[in-house]
């Protein structure tokens, strides 16, 4: 599900949530990045104001993260109500802001909704999850070391060198 976020929004309610360490722009984008590549979500963040020189552009994103800027005299949350009246799949995005408009907008096209500062908690819990341990081991995908191979297929006394798979003669 492609998620649009509030960027201005959504860095309000991640300095509410930790006051001690405030995110930046950057910073921020970098965790919108990091949670797009664990979810496989894609994600589109639209920052209040004009663009950014373009290396700073370049500092503030992210690859896996498109950034957009609403421009002089456009709030954040009027380009995030046209981008959801826009878009042709509405019903498959999560629109993510605080701003009652926005949400409004969103579900009059049965967008999903929810507010920055939830989304906040759903993204750190996320990222701070431990990554899923597979439940087989590693060589029942990899195969064994060579060395290991060989040991088994004396030890079984199955031939190395034969194709067929059929034992050793003793």
């Amino acid at each position: 599900m492609p998620v649009l976020v509030d960027g201005n929004n959504l860095l309000y309610a991640a300095r509410d949530a930790d006051p001690e360490r405030p995110p930046s722009r950057s910073s921020l984008c970098l965790r919108l990045g990091q949670w797009a590549r664990l979810t496989g979500e894609k994600v589109a963040v639209i920052f209040d104001g004009p663009s950014p020189s373009e290396q700073l552009a370049r500092q503030i994103g992210d690859p896996d993260v498109a950034v957009a800027y609403s421009g002089s005299g456009i709030s954040a949350d009027d380009a995030l109500s046209r981008a959801v009246k826009a878009d042709s799949a509405a019903r498959l995005l999560l629109v993510v802001s605080s701003d009652r408009a926005v949400a409004q907008a969103a579900r009059r096209r049965r967008a999903r909704t929810m507010g920055s500062e939830a989304f906040w908690e759903k993204l750190q819990a996320d990222l701070s999850r431990p990554k899923p341990q597979p439940l087989e081991p590693r060589e029942k995908r990899r195969g064994l070391a060579p060395p290991d191979a060989e040991h088994w297929l004396r030890e079984l006394g199955l031939n190395s060198g034969a194709s067929d798979g059929e034992p050793d003669d003793p």
